[in-house]
C-alpha cells in the first residue's frame, strides 16, 4: 500500500481510489463553488520573490519582468500571478497576469467587476471574440462571455477578479 509522504493526515491512496469509485459525480452550484474558491485562495500564500530591487518610496511597487516567482496554477493548463491586490479577500479587485497553455480550455463566466485584459502573447478566444498579443478586451461587471480557450498558448494582463 502506497502513503502520501508529504501529508501524514492524509489517506492512503487505494482509499482515496475507492471513495472516489463510490460516489456518483454531483452539479456544483455556483455559490457553493464560489465558497470553495474563497476557501482555497484564502488559503494561498504568495511566494517572496528571491530578486532583490532597491527599496521604493512608499506608495510604489514594483513586478521584475525577470520574477518568475509568484506563479499559482489554478487550472490545469492555467496559472495566474497577482501583481497588485489581495487575494485573501473574495472577489477582491486584483492586477494580475495569467498564463495560459496551448489547447487550453474552460467555461466561460461572469464578472462581479469591470474586467480588463491587454494580450501580451498568444490568442485568446472569449465564446466568439478572437484575441492576439496587443489586443483589448474590456467585458462589464455582470456580463458572462463564451467559453474561454487558446490554440497557442497566452500570457496576458488582467484587471478584475480572479475566474477562479
Amino acid at each position: 500500500m502506497k502513503k502520501h509522504d508529504d501529508n501524514p493526515n492524509t489517506l492512503d491512496d487505494d482509499i482515496l481510489e475507492m471513495l472516489a469509485e463510490a460516489h456518483d459525480p454531483v452539479e456544483i452550484d455556483d455559490e457553493t463553488v464560489l465558497r470553495m474558491r474563497n476557501n482555497l485562495m484564502s488559503k494561498i500564500k504568495l511566494p517572496q520573490s528571491g530578486i532583490e530591487n532597491p527599496p521604493l518610496e512608499a506608495g510604489f511597487d514594483l513586478v521584475a519582468a525577470s520574477d518568475t516567482d509568484g506563479w499559482i496554477e489554478a487550472f490545469p493548463g492555467g496559472s495566474f500571478k497577482v501583481l497588485h491586490g489581495d487575494i485573501t479577500i473574495p472577489d477582491s479587485l486584483l492586477s494580475y497576469l495569467i498564463r495560459l497553455e496551448p489547447g487550453f480550455e474552460m467555461e466561460g463566466h461572469g464578472h462581479p467587476f469591470d474586467e480588463e485584459t491587454l494580450m501580451l502573447e498568444g490568442d485568446l478566444s472569449l465564446g466568439d471574440i478572437q484575441l492576439n498579443a496587443g489586443d483589448f478586451h474590456f467585458a462589464a461587471a455582470g456580463v458572462t462571455h463564451g467559453k474561454v480557450s487558446t490554440k497557442t498558448g497566452c500570457i496576458a494582463f488582467m484587471r478584475g477578479a480572479l475566474p477562479v
